[in-house]
C-alpha cells in the first residue's frame, strides 16, 4: 500500500472514529458497528455520517468493511448508559479519558486496535475577541517554551505529567484555586466535565483536573481573573455566542489530516463565528467497549 493510500486509510479512520480489527488485503471483513461519540457542534449526526461514509468509500481495501454508524450523545453519562444497555457497541474517545473511565468501571475495556492518530485540544473564543485570543495564545506559548526538562510547575509538560500521565483515577483529584488578581478583567470559561481527567467535574460539582490547572497558569500569565462556569458539552458554542462564557474547552481534528481528501471541509469542527487558540495538547483516539 503506497503512502498516499495509507494516509487515506488513516484519515478515514480518525475522522470517522473507526478503530479497525485489521487493515490490509488479507484482513477479515468486519461487521458494521454502532459507535457513540460526543455531539459535534458544527455538524449534524447525519452530516457526520455522510462525510465518514464518503471517506470510507474512497478507501478501497479488499475484504475490509470500513462502514459504521455513529450516534451523537450530549454527554459522557448518557453515552456510557447507552453502551451498558447495548444500544451501541463502542464509544470513541481519547486514551487519557479511556484510562480514567476503565479504571473506575471493571465492566469496560479499551479495545486493543489503534490507528495511532490524535486530535488537538485548544480553547475557543468568539471571533471578534481577538485580544483575548492573542492573550491565550501568548500564555500558551510561554508555557510551552519553558524548558521541559525542568520540574517547573507552570509548564504544559509538567501539568500533563501530573494531571494526566501519572494520575491515579482512584485518588482524589486536586482542585485548583484560581488566583485573584486585583483590578484584572474577569474571563468566564466553560467547563463541561465530559472528558475526565481533561475536562472534569467532581461529584460535588467542583471543576477540577487538567483544564482548570492549565487555566490557573493562563490566568496568571494573561493577567486575567478566571471564573469557571459549568456548562453542557453540546451548549458550548451557544454559551459562547450568547456571551454566557468567554472561553470554551475545544477539540479539533488537525487540519493537516484533511489535506488528503476533499470530502470533509476545513474547520468542519469549528463554527464560523468562533476562533480557536493554538493547540496545547494532543491525545490518541481509542474505543471503549463492554468486556466480552
Amino acid at each position: 500500500m503506497n503512502l498516499k493510500k495509507f494516509s487515506g486509510v488513516v484519515l478515514s479512520c480518525i475522522l470517522a472514529g473507526s478503530i479497525l480489527t485489521g487493515c490490509g488485503d488479507d484482513a477479515p471483513k468486519v461487521p458494521k458497528s454502532e459507535i457513540g461519540i460526543i455531539t459535534k457542534l458544527n455538524e449534524s449526526e447525519q452530516s457526520f455520517n455522510e462525510h465518514s461514509s464518503k471517506l470510507e468509500e474512497s478507501v478501497k481495501i479488499p475484504n475490509v468493511n470500513l462502514m459504521h454508524n455513529y450516534h451523537y450523545y450530549k454527554d459522557l453519562k448518557s453515552m456510557l448508559a447507552a453502551l451498558e444497555s447495548k444500544q451501541i457497541n463502542e464509544i470513541s474517545t481519547y486514551r487519557s479519558v479511556a484510562n480514567y473511565i476503565v479504571a473506575q468501571n471493571p465492566k469496560l475495556e479499551i479495545l486493543p486496535h489503534s490507528i495511532g492518530m490524535n486530535d488537538s485540544f485548544c480553547f475557543a473564543v468568539r471571533k471578534e475577541d481577538k485580544d483575548l485570543l492573542n492573550a491565550l495564545n501568548s500564555a500558551l506559548d510561554s508555557m510551552q517554551k519553558t524548558d521541559n526538562t525542568t520540574e517547573k510547575t507552570d509548564t504544559v509538560s509538567y501539568i500533563v505529567k501530573t494531571y494526566i500521565n501519572y494520575l491515579n483515577p482512584n485518588d482524589k483529584t486536586p482542585v485548583t484555586d484560581m488566583p485573584k488578581i486585583d483590578g484584572a478583567e474577569i474571563i468566564k470559561v466553560g467547563v463541561t466535565g465530559d472528558l475526565p481527567p481533561l475536562d472534569l467535574i467532581l461529584e460535588d460539582g467542583t471543576p477540577a483536573g487538567f483544564t482548570t490547572r492549565m487555566l490557573e497558569e493562563i490566568g496568571r500569565l494573561a493577567n486575567k481573573n478566571i471564573e469557571i462556569v459549568k456548562i453542557a458539552s453540546d451548549e458550548r458554542a451557544t454559551a459562547l455566542t450568547s456571551k454566557k462564557i468567554d472561553v470554551a474547552f475545544w477539540v479539533t481534528v488537525p487540519s493537516k489530516n484533511l489535506e488528503e481528501s476533499g470530502n470533509v471541509p476545513e474547520r468542519v469542527d469549528v463554527p464560523a463565528d468562533l476562533e480557536i487558540s493554538a493547540p496545547y495538547y494532543e491525545d490518541e483516539i481509542v474505543h471503549i467497549a463492554l468486556k466480552k
